[in-house]
């Protein structure tokens, strides 16, 4: 070796070659300490209990009853026989590695400690109270009690599958061994896993779910959010908010799944931290995680696997002008609303008049009845959600003030409190108001927007919609011939097609999944997170300063001007 490439050698970072004893000094310190009395006194040759210093040495009911106390710290420090030192150093640096990994070196040897001394207490106690004679002066040595305490603790900050796995295995070893062998090391493991499974219950994470919406609409104003950002301030959704302040992710909890709903709101920097603290966050409380409605950059970024679950649908407005063949139907159903006397007026509903909120109850109710559906939530809102003071609702009256239909629509806000867009979330009408009253509401919303600066408005997520391209994959296959089987019910389609009059631009939205196993799972938290939603009446929705009706004055359209007046 040159001795440029000594110098080398000598500069690599001590840290790389030791982290590991580094980040687990009890761990290492007691299999060195395990392996030295076992050469110094011989016990790695022949068994511990052959020898009159091994017999002084070990700890059991006789033992302690005599008197013996100090055989509680002697005693882990050998192994029974030679060929035991192997489980004995495995299971030792495994389940007290990795807590001390997790717990801290301090924490850790306290924990192995006090269960290892415990566990040998309590099963030496059981043996004299109640045990067989042939047990009460059994002896033993070893730290396997404190380590599989330890183990069995531990398993609390496991995620869900290996965390059964691992106490199925940790219990059935310990019943079979007791049953089958019965020695007094058994009566000790079970002792030390019942006793671990105890304490992990108690110092396993353990969080309290944070539903602090007022903390979210702040983080929104500030930096900002896309189409779907404000459903994440609806009732029912929980926050992971970033320790410095900087955002959080939303996210709705079932059937041990957490869907983050959405793109990280936040800076910069917090959007690419997110889906790491997420996937921290879900694995320390056992949850399943999975992003859904987020756009494609974020699913990539979180990696892993995703399925395309829909298309949002968006207007850019600064340069929205209905002209052309394209927007025949629209402009037909402004000018046939011109002729039949019907208004348009964009309104905040929680300051509407009482006869006003109750026809669009009244229609919203009469709507559900008709589609035979259920009020649906997670990404789709009710009449409850459009009372918030900071959503508009989009009115279609005749000169009876008669509503015939309403639109609500949720604001986008861009960064420093300014609201760049809004998106589209209730769609309603009665079954014999006047006809092409969405039409006619959508395009008047999107003039009066567009007048107020907005530059976007989103009609709203298509679901399981894909304008172009086959599908790929089985999976993605598979969800399309879904989104077919349940057109009759919930119109996929249809939808889409009503929506593509506007001649929308598409941005994908992704579903993201760990593995396969994971997605029956998660496909049933979706559909509970749809049909299992809070009211939000009484929620405690903070109000909000309110803004004024915007009221639109349908006259001859053969020019397409239209008078807004604030």
């Amino acid at each position: 070796m040159s001795a440029n490439e000594a110098a080398d050698r000598a500069s690599y970072p001590a840290p790389r070659r030791f982290a590991a004893a580094r980040r687990r000094p009890f761990t290492v310190s007691g299999l060195l300490l395990i392996l030295a009395v076992g050469i110094g006194t011989g016990a790695l040759a022949s068994g511990a209990l052959d020898h009159g210093w091994g017999r002084a040495l070990a700890y059991g009911p006789g033992a302690l009853q005599a008197g013996d106390w100090w055989t509680l710290f002697t005693g882990p420090l050998l192994a029974i026989e030679p060929w035991c030192y192997l489980p004995v150093l495995l299971s030792f640096g495994l389940c007290v590695g990795y807590a001390e990994t997790r717990l801290g070196t301090l924490r850790t040897a306290l924990l192995w400690l006090g269960t290892q001394v415990g566990s040998v207490l309590v099963a030496s106690g059981l043996i004299l109270a109640a045990g067989p004679a042939s047990l009460r002066q059994a002896m033993d040595v070893g730290p396997s009690g404190g380590a599989l305490a330890v183990g069995a603790a531990m398993t609390a900050f496991l995620s869900t599958a290996p965390r059964r796995i691992a106490r199925a295995g940790l219990v059935g070893y310990a019943v079979v061994s007791l049953l089958v062998v019965g020695h007094l090391a058994d009566v000790v493991h079970l002792v030390a896993v019942a006793g671990g499974l105890l304490i992990g219950s108690l110092i396993g994470p353990r969080r309290r779910p944070v539903v602090n919406r007022d903390r979210a609409v702040a983080h929104l104003q500030r930096d900002g959010g896309g189409s779907i950002s404000w459903m994440t301030t609806w009732p029912g959704v929980r926050y992971l908010y970033d320790p410095r302040g900087e955002g959080y992710v939303a996210y709705r909890r079932h059937l041990g799944v957490a869907l983050a709903l959405g793109d990280p709101i936040g800076t910069a920097g917090w959007r690419d931290r997110a889906p790491a603290a997420f996937a921290t966050f879900c694995a320390d409380e056992h949850l399943i995680p999975s992003h859904f409605a987020v756009s494609e950059p974020v699913a990539r970024a979180i990696g892993g696997r995703s399925l395309q679950v829909g298309e949002d649908t968006l207007l850019d407005l600064p340069e929205l002008e209905f002209r052309g063949k394209r927007w025949q139907d629209v402009r037909t159903a402004r000018n046939r609303a011109a002729r039949d006397g019907i208004r348009f007026e964009l309104v905040v509903l929680a300051d509407a008049a009482p006869h006003v909120v109750a026809q669009v109850r009244s229609i919203s109710d009469g709507w559900l009845r008709r589609q035979r559906t259920p009020e649906l939530g997670f990404t789709l809102g009710g009449v409850d959600h459009a009372m918030d003071p900071r959503v508009r609702v989009a009115l279609a009256l005749d000169a009876d003030d008669r509503v015939h239909g309403f639109l609500s629509w949720l604001p986008v806000h861009g960064s420093e409190g300014r609201i760049d867009g809004w998106t589209l979330d209730l769609m309603r009408r009665p079954e014999d108001g006047f006809r092409p009253v969405i039409e006619f509401l959508i395009a008047e919303s999107c003039l009066a927007f567009k007048d107020e600066g907005a530059r976007v408005v989103s009609l709203s997520a298509a679901p399981l919609a894909r304008s172009a391209g086959e599908p790929e994959g089985w999976l993605q296959r598979g969800l399309e011939r879904s989104a077919r089987v349940l057109e009759p019910l919930y119109g996929f389609a249809s939808l889409h097609a009503f929506k593509a009059k506007f001649s929308p631009r598409c941005e994908t939205l992704h579903l993201t999944y760990r593995s396969l196993a994971d997605l029956p799972r998660i496909g049933a938290a979706v559909l509970v997170a749809y049909l299992v939603t809070p009211k939000t009446r009484d929620a405690g929705v903070p109000v909000a300063r309110s803004l004024p009706p915007v009221t639109v004055t349908v006259a001859d359209r053969t020019d397409e001007r239209v008078e807004v007046a604030a």
